[in-house]
Formats: structure tokens, sequence, C-alpha cells
């Protein structure tokens, strides 16, 4: 009886054994399919951050560009010939005894 009693309580306790191990299985699983939808989740937001970063870097590229063209506009508006020839281009000014001429465009 004795050798019965220990039979069936090895039977029984690997029933256990494998009912415990299918339920860890499922929590493991679930684990697995929440953080596998949180990392698809989180290459989405990279994907949208990565183009936002390359938006940026454009910006600061023609930001650069401009800011050098200002630069060379500011040393060119430090010399006294360039300042004449703005006057005169954009203000139609003309110097003493000068004649301005205007040029019509033929069609």
């Amino acid at each position: 009886m004795h050798a019965q009693a220990t039979v069936s309580t090895k039977r029984i306790s690997r029933v256990g054994s494998k009912r415990r191990l299918r339920i860890l299985l499922i929590i493991v699983l679930c684990f697995l399919s929440w953080a596998a939808v949180n990392i698809w989740g989180q290459f989405a937001k990279l994907h949208e951050k990565k183009s936002v970063v390359a938006n940026m870097e454009q910006q600061l590229v023609d930001s650069k560009k401009v800011n050098v063209d200002l630069t060379k506009e500011v040393a060119r508006l430090h010399n006294d010939e360039y300042l004449d020839q703005i006057i005169r281009r954009d203000f139609h000014y003309s110097k003493t005894g000068e004649t301005p001429l205007s040029a019509s465009k033929s069609q």
C-alpha cells in the first residue's frame, strides 16, 4: 500500500508541475506579447522623431547658409563704394553733375 501511495503522490506531483509550467508559460507569453506591442509602438515614435530631427537639421543647414550670406552682406556694407552702389541702384540717386539714363526694354 505504501508503494501505491508513493506512485500516486508522484503522479499528482507531475500533474501539478505540468500545470505550474503551463501557467508560467502563459505568463511569459503574455509578458512577451506586451513587450512586443510596446517595442512596435516605440519604433513608430522613433521613426517620427527621426523625421523631425532630419527636418531640424535641414533647417539648421539653411539657417547657417543665410547666416553666412548676411555676414558677408554686413561686411560689404562697411565699404563706402558698395553703399554708393546700393544707394544709386535702389534709390536712383546720382552724383552731382551726372545725368541719369533710363533704358527701356524693347519688345
